[in-house]
């Protein structure tokens, strides 16, 4: 049985700022409305899916565009299984984030909240595919047996690219 992999890139997050971390950059005013509209109509792909784990990197912006993935799925019947922080999605490890999904059950759901480029280098490592991640945009991939470079029999399955958000 495969996986279903779902790479989701944070909305649209303010710009660094002298003295605030990185990880510490929210989403813009109005970004997580958005994002909350986009993703209910993109998630409902998921409906018949009983759950999915969600994984998110420990970066504010990505913690709140999870949040708003997290209200889509639930309201289109999809129970979240696990909220996992995941570090290897803010260092963009892909050796880390690899062996977690080796590990992960097959018929698993995981949802993956993370930043640019790793979210795009994982769609065209898994699946050859090359598609501009936009902020908010998500991939949904189908993977049989264990991910890796494009040998991995990944499929696309659908994309959504984010919403424009001024």
């Amino acid at each position: 049985m495969a996986r279903t992999l779902i790479l989701v890139r944070h909305g649209k997050a303010q710009k660094p700022q002298l003295g605030l971390a990185d990880a510490d950059r929210a989403l813009v005013p109005g970004a997580a409305e958005t994002l909350a509209a986009t993703y209910r109509t993109a998630f409902a792909l998921l409906r018949g899916m009983e759950s999915a784990e969600l994984w998110v990197s420990p970066a504010l912006r990505a913690r709140q565009t999870a949040a708003q993935v997290s209200r889509a799925l639930v309201g289109n019947g999809v129970k979240i299984g696990a909220n996992r922080e995941l570090p290897c999605l803010l260092e963009q490890d892909a050796d880390a984030f690899h062996k977690l999904i080796e590990q992960s059950a097959e018929g698993t759901c995981i949802v993956a909240v993370g930043h640019i480029p790793f979210m795009e280098d994982e769609l065209v490592d898994l699946t050859g595919v090359d598609l501009s991640f936009a902020p908010g945009s998500a991939a949904a991939l189908r993977l049989e047996g264990a991910p890796g470079r494009a040998a991995s029999g990944a499929e696309l399955l659908w994309f959504v690219r984010g919403p424009r958000i001024e």
